[in-house]
This record gives C-alpha cells, structure tokens and sequence, in this order.
C-alpha cells in the first residue's frame, strides 16, 4: 500500500482531501455542547391539590405515588417536593444512558396504576409525566420598558402566544413560566352578602358549573326518521360564558315572586390571575420570566440560536414597549469557552510546527507535519460523528492534547527519510520506500498502544465512563488516522518536497553543536543509572514514594468551579413572612448592588425556592448576570469575588438570611454548586425529629474548617392553622362534612370550577372569598353551611382553631421523608475534603434510623473515584499485554511501565504547585501520559533491544546507546507536547479553570516523564533484560551483567 501511494502521490493528497472535507462536513453539523451527554436521563411527575398543605399533599398523593414508582426499571433515585401550595414534584433519576422516553412509559404506567387511589381533586387537575433535562438553558424575562403593561397582560402573552412558540422549537424540552400571572376568571365572593340572602358557597358553586357549560342539543332530522327528510340541522345552545358581564349575570336564586338573585349581587367578577404566588423583576422593574430547558440530547447552541430568533421575531408582534431579556443563557459561558478552546487549539498546532521546525530545520521538512497534524484532526471529526460524539470541551481537549501526538507519526517517518538521504546515495524515492519499511512497523505499534490505553474507556458505564470516552475517541481516532497520513501522504510529499540539498543554516548548525553536547552530558548521567542500576532502583522508589505521598495528601475534587458569567442567591425570611415582605427584602437586595460595576443585570423571583423547586412565600430567587469576561480581566472582577460582594449585601439585609453561589461545573446536574447531602427519615419519626437531628447536624457542619457553609430550607416552624371540625355536632345538626371543606377550601384556598375561553385558549374560573373577607381567621364567623333540614348554620359553630407548626415543604427521598444539605466548600479545601467531613459528622451525629446519601453532582463525584481507578488499572493492563505480545516477554514491558509512575509523579507536581486538586481532568491527562510515557519508552527500550540482539551490544552498551540515539527523536516528540499544552496552561476568560487544570496536569506529567524516563527507562532495560538472560535456556548472561545489577562494592 505504502509504494502505492509513493507512486501516485496526487492519490495521496486526493485521499487526504476528501478526509478533510468528510470531517469538515461532520464538524459543521455536530452537536455543539459544554460536555457530552452525561446527565442521567430524568422523568419529572408534576401535579397539583388546591387548597392542600404539604403535610396532606405529602399523605394523599407522595406516599400514593411513590409507593408504585419505587423500583421501577433502570431508577437510581427519585426526589419528590410536596408544598404548602399544594403542589406535587417529582423527579425519578435513571441510570446514565438508560433510554428517557422508556423511562417515561416506565414511569406513566406506574403513576397510572396509582392514579385510582388518589383524591379527586387531584385527578380534575390532572397529573403530568414527562421528560425533564435538569439542564436549564435560559431564563427569558418579558418586561414593559413604558410601564403601560402590568404583568397581567404580560402574562397574557406570555402564557400564551410566546409559551406555544418556543415549546415548538425542535430541542426545546419544557419551558416553565416563572412568576405568570396566567389568566382566569376570578369570582370574589363576599360572605356577608351571602349570608344575607340565605346562600351558600355550594349554591354558587353549582350555580356556575351548571350555568357556564358546553353541552350538547343533538340534531334536527338525523336518522333514523320515517319518510323523506331533505334536510338536517344541528341545534345549538349557548355554550360558556366569555366575559365579566356574562358570568355577573349567572343566576344563583329565584324568588317565587320571580326576582333573580344574580352572581354579581354576591361576588366582585374580574378577569384576573388564576396564582399570585410568585412576583419576578428584572432590575427592579415587573416582569414576568419562564425557563427554558433543552432536550438532553440537543443541540444547545441551536436550540439557543432558535430560542432568540423566535424571541426577535415574536418581540416585533408583541404591544409596543414589550421586550425580552435574557438574564441567564447557558450557551453564552458555552460559546466563549468552546472558542477559546479552538483558539488555544490553533495556537497549539503554531506552536507545535514551530518546535518541528527546530528540529527539523527545513521548512520544507516542517511543512509535511504541518500539513499532516489539520488533515489528521479534521478527518478525526468525521468518525467522531458516526461514534455519536458532540463537539464539547472534553473532545476539544483531546484534540489539543492529540497535536503533540499525531505529529510523532510524520516525524518518525521525515527523520528517517532524512538519515537515508545523507547515508545513501540512492534516490528518493527509493529513499522514502526503504524509510516506511522500517518505520511502518514502530508507527503501528506506538498508535495501538495508545489505543491499548483507551480502548478499556469505551465499555466504562456511567457518566465518567462517557467522559472518558469522548476524551479517548478524540485521541484514539485522531491517532489512528495521523498513522493513516503517515503511510500515505507523509511518504508522498517526502518525495514531493525533501532533497539532499537541504542544509541547515547557522544558527540550526549552533543549536546542532549544543543539542550533541547536551545529549553527551546526558548519556553520561545515564551510564551512570545503567552501571549502577540499585541507585537507579533506589532513586525510582524515592520518586514512588514522593508520588504515594502527594496522591495522599493532595485535595481530591470533581471539576473545577468555572466563572460562568451567572450565578444564583437564595434569600429566605422568617417562615410565615408574607410575600410582600419577601418582595419588599429582594428591591432592598437589588438596589444595595446596583452600583456594582461587574453585574450586568439582576433577576429575581420573591416567592420562588429553588432548592425545592417550589413556591414558598418567604423564599426569594436571585440571578445575577455579570458583564463579559473581556470586561472582567481584574481578579476582583473575577465571579468569586462578585459572589463574596453578594453575600456581604446579603448578610447586612435587616432580615433574613440567604447564600450566594455559582453554579456547578456541569448544570445538566443540577443548579445548585457545592454538594449535596441527604438526611433520610428512614424509620418515618416524624419532621419534628427530623428538624431537631437536622439543627445538630447544620450546628456541626458550619463549624468545621472544610465546609464554607451548609444549609438547608427545611423548617418545621411554619405557622399553621389547624381548625378541628367537631364532626359529631356537624352530624347532629345535618351539615356534611363534606360542605364544611369546601367552604373553607373556597374561602381560603380558591376553588376551581371549570373553564372559560379566551382567545382561542381556555382559562379556570375560580372562586374564592374577597381579600378582606381571608385575612383574618376570625373571618369563620362570616361563614355559613346548610343543613339536611335548609338551615344555615355558622361555620364557626362547628370549629374551633389552634395554631400549629408544620413545615412549608416536605421532601422525601427514595420513599423515605428527608431533608437535602446544601453545602459550599471552603476555597482553601477541595470538594473531596468537604465531602469526607461530612460523611465524618454523620457517623458521629446520626442516631438510630437516621441515614444518609449523597445525590446529584456529589453522586457522580463519589462514583467517578472507583470508575478513574478502574480506568487506570485497565489501562495499564491492556498496555502491558500488548506489550507482552509485541516482545513475547513477560519482563522486557515492565521497563516501559515503570516510566508511568514518573509521568504521574509530573501530574501530582504540577497539581501541588499550581494549588489545584486531583480532579476529572487531571485524572485524564494520567490517563493519556500512560500511553505517552509508554511510547517515548518503547522508542528507547525498542532500539536497545535491536542493539542488544543484532549488533552484540551488552546490556548496559545497548541501554546507553539506545538511550543517546533516540534521545533527539524523544525530545522532539515530548517538546511537541510540552508546547501543545502551553495555551491550555496561559487559558483566561470562560472555561480558563478546565483549560489550566488539564494543561498543568500534562504539562507537568509530560516534563517528568521526559527528564526522569529518559534517565531510568535505560536502567530498567539493563535491569530486567538482565533478568531475563539469566533465567533464559536459550542465552546465559555475561560475567559482566550479573555485576552491573547491583551497585559497585569498596572492595
């Protein structure tokens, strides 16, 4: 095939080409992502009971619920909220790459096995599954600049028109409104008026159901008839009630002496809100805002860009003065960082054809690796298309890691073309062909152990496993096909381009001189470890153990913390506050930062709790965007110094408390940053248990040094009225109990009749008593019911009221009741660390019945420990059989591993000194530096054998020679590296921490595996071919050997 291609060198480059275009083509239709897909697929249960409080929500409907839900196929957990609002969440998590829309059937077949044994209001407001990606995209605000709009009509439009345009755009998932005012048709009821004139709440509940109706009247000569009929009319009636006036004229009594008692006589009927739950501002100004989540398997950046064109367009159809606003979007952090990325990668592959032209010293030598490293990568994008791989920052990692490798393969070939043409006087072309048949065999070999080192990565399961492997197809396939290039366009422009007449000019001569006393003085210090192998062997373990040591004490962490441009607070008043307050608290909030120069825009949502995803009318969501990261170069303008000014103005508000935090490193886990920890209920003792276990728990927490903060929202001190209903006198007296609820429900809670419509779009009509009619619970007294016997009969005859602590919200984990932990790490502590302690204070707090478990991204890190230390053992595994296999010796691979631990202890180095953790991307970079040790190794360990068994070397000749004669090709390849990963280390702006964290670890891992495995690789050849020999049948060892194993004596 090589000579093929010599011959028909325009058949090479055509080749070539259409690689390129295949992967040019590929990459412009791939996914664009932060990271691959690795959010557990999730399937979110939602549903609401009017009028119920947490506790009963948490009775009639999360127990019912849950109860089937519990094991369902493929589940790893399942959270669920019940709220004080009466609504119902519930989030099921699947296992990594489980299929979503299975596990919705999965779910709604179990939730339909449930849904006979729920209460029938819940089953009139209807209990929705669907898909749910924790991955919010955006927030989008809708704001009048005039102020000629309230949020009413604002909400209009948004619920209606805005919501159904973007829930049609292809990749959008679920778009949630956020503080809606959604239209309904309120009907204020008076008491006092109805008490007046002798009526109840179910009177005018039945009035409007019966009264505002569809039905149906049939038709006028239908079949079958008797005779000829020519014509056939359907009837029609008068159907719902469209307007204010229509439903104030609803009948409610009739007088025998025909005078009408109307709804408008008893009630105030207005088009209103059918929630006043949630008020959202957008500096400081009413808005209404929903949030957008894409479909996991999306592509985010099109989703966003469609997102925003829909929004431009429907802005132009919207009543002058309404405007959109993004206060959150994911994909501008996304954006910014995947083009550094590609920046730093075309600054790397300048860098690395620079460091080839150093040691090559022709350009039209370097021009061959210049033009074989882009045809390598972007052909690279076409197979990582069909594997199902997305452009994000892990595959783009890989492929600025992959320029220092893919260059090795044309290298190989130019310098050995280059030493036939000044050994020989053949042509060419004959030159080339002799140079691929001894290079074609070590280029294959060097690609498969690399492919040895990340084949195991593609079978990993779970979320690192997927990590992994985007990281490793990168690299594999990119290295695979650069051998490729290197057996067919390599040898063609080596023909095309190189001559014997290419001649370095002085300053390459001088750099030659230098670099030949250099590698003497290093083959020097290399006899040294060859004649004395016992120090070498000493020295190795002193490295061994500095490497165990660090890997000990050094901070373990997930991902780096990214300045994302956007982070979130939570503020949270007294329990009980009424909403008002909690509006009044987050203006205050805003307007103390509205001179802060870094933010940009702020958000907020009085009324919304994000850690339970629920409305709490003391709970206050706060998003901050802050101005972009070319704005923010200063490391004051950094997100964590905004973030510690946040939580300074938090901390000075007159009431209340609250936290500031950014979010984590992969939203698709969740929008919370820190860990989270859940306090599981499991012998069911209660909330007031729970609460007291939870207080000793958070008291502890905050007092350690590794935890900045811990908090939870769950409280117990709620204040409830519980009202006790003395039924057997309700019984005596005639009146259901039944009647006795609905009134109070109607009262306090509103009812939901049935619908109008509007627009061509249906509304509730709801009723409930007049604000001045609820404030107060004394209002009972106003309250009447009627008897079997038609006697009305005061409400509060029949119940008497004591006020109770209940908790807002209760959550439940996996069937058991539970409170989550929101932590934050201490910034001079790794999140390992804060993890550790709390898992410390567990077992020392907990008491009987009482456990814990780790959720979201804390999950995913716990796992990601055992699955990197799986992925390294099977690395070396499959490097070492391969190995073995190429050699047929059991002995002569363990010289080439034992450099791994060197690239390691570079890693564990680099990690010390640039104050980092042992995280995900260092891990990775361990992972590519086994195969890179491994082969700068093989091409010392490789040529010392030749030597050895070809030309009579000894053992120690031959390890020194090998070690001088590839020390140029091993500096070349390493330097190539070594510069590659210099951008990723110099990063800024988005995306900076997971830059230097993967460029520091390769950097450093690279660097010692070069300077301490040049120096022991030799030695551990001497020492284990020595071995070898001497237990061999086929060759006995020389005198000489047995005395170069072991230091000299004094004798």
């Amino acid at each position: 095939m090589v000579k093929f291609f010599i011959s028909r060198p325009k058949t090479a480059i055509v080749l070539s080409v259409i690689m390129s275009v295949l992967g040019a083509l590929a990459a412009y239709t791939m996914p664009v992502g932060q990271y691959p897909d690795v959010a557990p697929p999730m399937i979110n249960v939602f549903t609401q009971y009017n009028g119920a409080n947490s506790s009963v929500v948490n009775d009639t409907v999360a127990s019912v619920i849950e109860k089937e839900v519990n094991g369902v196929e493929g589940m790893i957990y399942m959270k669920s909220t019940s709220s004080n609002d009466g609504s119902y969440n519930l989030n099921v998590t699947f296992e990594t790459g489980f299929d979503a829309d299975r596990a919705a059937t999965l779910v709604q077949n179990r939730v339909n096995a449930a849904q006979p044994l729920l209460p029938d209001e819940v089953k009139r407001s209807g209990i929705y599954v669907e898909k749910l990606s924790p991955s919010m995209l955006m927030i989008a605000s809708l704001n009048s600049q005039t102020g000629a709009h309230d949020t009413l009509e604002l909400s209009y439009y948004l619920t209606g028109i805005v919501r159904e345009t973007l829930s049609r755009i292809k990749g959008v998932s679920k778009v949630t409104p956020l503080g809606e005012k959604e239209y309904a048709m309120r009907v204020w009821l008076e008491p006092e008026r109805l008490q007046a004139l002798d009526l109840t709440v179910n009177d005018i509940s039945a009035a409007i159901a019966d009264q505002n109706a569809v039905r149906g009247a049939g038709s006028v000569g239908a079949e079958p008839v008797t005779g000829n009929n020519d014509w056939q009319y359907t009837v029609q009636v008068r159907g719902r009630l469209a307007n204010e006036q229509a439903f104030g004229n609803i009948r409610v009594k009739a007088y025998p002496d025909g005078t009408l008692v109307r709804l408008k006589d008893v009630a105030r009927i207005e088009l209103g809100a059918q929630k006043y739950l949630v008020d959202t501002y957008l500096n400081n100004q009413e808005s209404v805002a929903m949030m957008i989540y894409q479909d996991p398997t999306a592509n985010a950046m099109q989703v966003a860009e469609d997102v925003r064109a829909a929004m431009a367009k429907l802005e132009q159809s919207l009543p002058n003065g309404m405007v959109f606003s993004l206060p959150y979007d994911a994909t501008e952090f996304i954006d910014v960082s995947i083009y550094n990325v590609q920046e730093t990668l075309v600054i790397a592959l300048i860098l690395v054809t620079l460091v080839t032209y150093l040691f090559l010293q022709t350009w039209q030598a370097t021009l061959i690796p210049a033009i074989a490293i882009p045809v390598s990568l972007i052909a690279t994008f076409a197979v990582m298309k069909a594997f199902g791989s997305t452009i994000n920052t892990i595959s783009l990692f890989g492929l600025v890691l992959a320029i220092g490798v893919v260059v090795d393969a044309a290298i190989v070939v130019i310098e050995n073309v280059e030493r036939l043409l000044h050994e020989t006087t053949k042509p060419v072309k004959e030159c080339v062909e002799i140079a691929m048949k001894e290079v074609i065999g070590p280029c294959i070999a060097a690609a498969a152990v690399l492919l040895a080192v990340f084949g195991p990565t593609l079978v990993m399961p779970g979320m690192v496993g997927i990590i992994y492997a985007e990281f490793g197809i990168a690299i594999s396939v990119s290295v695979v096909i650069s051998t490729l290039v290197a057996m067919t366009l390599t040898p063609a422009l080596c023909v095309m381009l190189m001559n014997r007449d290419l001649k370095p000019n002085r300053f390459f001569q001088a750099f030659n001189r230098g670099f030949e006393r250099f590698t003497e003085l290093f083959g020097k210090g290399v006899a040294v470890l060859c004649r004395r192998v016992g120090i070498a062997v000493l020295l190795f373990a002193v490295f061994l153990g500095a490497s165990a040591y660090l890997g000990a004490s050094l901070p373990g962490g997930f991902l780096p913390d990214e300045d994302q441009g956007t982070f979130f607070a939570v503020v949270d008043l007294p329990e009980g506050a009424a909403l008002n307050r909690t509006r009044d608290m987050t203006k205050l909030l805003v307007e103390s930062l509205a001179d802060d120069p870094d933010i940009e825009m702020a958000f907020s949502a009085a009324g919304y709790n994000l850690l339970n995803e629920s409305s709490n009318s003391n709970s206050a969501l706060l998003v901050f965007s802050l101005k972009h990261w070319d704005q923010r170069s200063d490391k004051q303008q950094h997100q964590d110094q905004v973030i510690a000014r946040v939580q300074a103005a938090i901390d000075a508000l007159p009431e209340g408390v609250g936290f500031a935090f950014g979010l984590p490193a992969i939203p698709a886990l969740g929008m919370v940053n820190g860990f989270e920890f859940v306090l599981k209920d499991e012998m069911g003792k209660g909330p007031e248990k729970t609460a007291e276990v939870l207080e000793q728990l958070l008291e502890k927490a905050n007092q350690r040094e590794e935890i900045a903060s811990a908090f939870s929202t769950f409280s117990i001190s709620m204040p409830n009225l519980y009202l006790d209903i003395n039924e057997e006198r309700a019984a005596a007296m005639g009146v259901a109990f039944g009647d006795i609820v609905n009134t109070l429900n109607v009262q306090y809670g509103g009812s939901y009749i049935n619908d109008f419509t509007k627009g061509g779009r249906n509304y509730r009509v709801m009723l409930q008593a007049e604000a001045d009619s609820r404030q107060q619970i004394d209002d009972l007294s106003n309250l009447y019911v009627r008897s079997s016997q038609g006697e009305m009969v005061r409400l509060s005859n029949l119940v008497s009221v004591r006020t109770v602590l209940n908790p807002s919200s209760l959550v439940r984990y996996n069937v058991s009741g539970s409170t989550t932990i929101n932590g934050i790490t201490m910034p001079s502590y790794s999140s390992g660390q804060a993890i550790a302690a709390m898992e410390q204070l567990a077992n020392e707090v907990l008491p009987t019945g009482f456990s814990y478990e780790w959720t979201g991204l804390t999950l995913q890190e716990q796992q990601a420990g055992n699955a990197s230390l799986i992925a390294f053992a099977f690395a070396m595994l499959f490097t070492y059989l391969f190995l073995v296999a190429q050699y047929e010796s059991w002995l002569t691979p363990l010289a080439i591993l034992l450099a791994v631990p060197t690239a390691v202890f570079g890693v564990l180095s680099a990690v010390l000194l640039s104050g980092t953790t042992i995280n995900l991307y260092s891990q990775i970079a361990i992972m590519l530096l086994i195969g890179m040790a491994s082969r700068n190794a093989i091409l010392i360990v490789e040529f010392a054998k030749q030597l050895r068994e070809q030309k009579g070397y000894s053992i120690v000749e031959a390890g020194v020679a090998a070690a001088k004669l590839r020390f140029r090709a091993v500096l070349m390849t390493a330097f190539s590296f070594i510069l590659g990963v210099v951008p990723l280390m110099l990063a800024s702006s988005a995306g900076a921490a997971a830059m230097q964290a993967i460029g520091m670890a390769s950097f450093g891992g690279m660097l010692a595996a070069t300077v301490l495995g040049c120096l022991f690789v030799p030695a551990f050849f001497v020492l284990f071919q020595t071995l070898r020999e001497r237990f061999s049948s086929k060759k006995q060892p020389e005198p000489e050997l047995l005395i170069a194993t072991f230091p000299a004596s004094n004798d």
